[in-house]
């Protein structure tokens, strides 16, 4: 069985992973801190480094105020702990605490990169459900199949950007399939051009069997630029060449390129 100590610790030596230290509440930790209690966690790993594990609410506050003095914690000493499995703890803890839902993003999308998207790795070490971890990632509009293919894809951030935007309420069925096509996959720059098509008064009708090929006839930009292109006429811009004399003085031969 781990034993867990009692120690007062320089608040400053204290390591986390997140970049989003603003606390959700206005508990003010620092008052009892006289009193000995201590709210943070902490792993203490081979190289003596002291690792948050639990009370990142706490912690986000201290840091906010910028807290310098020792401050008392638990301890548990885990030499061996890998830097996964720190972020597993630190994920299953922000689950289980009151924490800025940024927070709970930001260790989601840590574990997804560290993990390469294995959604079934992170609920066995973390406790938590596949609905748990979507409920953080996506837009709760978004059918479930297009879920897994953007964890998949990691198209996560595009098809919430879909998904969000009230302009592209009436494409959805057509712009999701676009985003995981074989072909012509959808990028954040032909959604913008599609939003400029709508913004110009142009419609795409999304009932129609031809509506995903006809979707990317519109973004095809390529294509675009090049009907424009041919299109374009330009003046007769001929140079002619000619000599002048100033005021019929035949010594002051100007000569002119038009």
């Amino acid at each position: 069985m781990d034993i867990i100590r009692i120690e007062w610790v320089p608040f400053q030596k204290i390591n986390a992973r997140h970049t989003n230290t603003i606390p959700l509440t206005r508990y003010a930790y620092q008052n009892h801190m006289e009193t000995h209690i201590p709210y943070i966690h902490i792993i203490r790993n081979q190289q003596n480094d002291f690792l948050l594990a639990k009370g990142i609410e706490a912690y986000n506050k201290l840091y906010s105020i910028d807290f310098h003095r020792s401050i008392p914690v638990y301890v548990i000493t885990n030499p061996h702990i890998t830097l996964l499995e720190w972020t597993y703890q630190l994920f299953q803890s922000c689950m289980q605490e009151r924490v800025n839902h940024r927070l709970k993003y930001e260790y989601i999308t840590l574990l997804l990169k560290e993990t390469r998207n294995d959604i079934a790795s992170i609920c066995k070490h973390t406790r938590c459900t596949k609905e748990n971890i979507y409920q953080l990632l996506f837009d709760s509009t978004i059918p479930e199949k297009y879920k897994d293919l953007a964890i998949k894809h990691n198209r996560i951030q595009l098809i919430n950007s879909i998904a969000t935007n009230p302009k592209l309420q009436n494409y959805r069925s057509v712009l999701y399939p676009a985003v995981f096509q074989h072909n012509n996959r959808l990028t954040y720059e032909n959604l913008k051009l599609f939003l400029t098509y709508i913004d110009e008064g142009y419609q795409l009708h999304v009932n129609s069997i031809l509506a995903l090929e006809n979707f990317n006839k519109i973004v095809d930009q390529a294509q675009a630029l090049k009907y424009y292109w041919d299109s374009l006429e330009f003046p007769d811009t001929q140079i002619m060449e000619g000599i002048f004399y100033y005021k019929g003085d035949k010594h002051s031969r100007i000569k002119v390129r038009l």
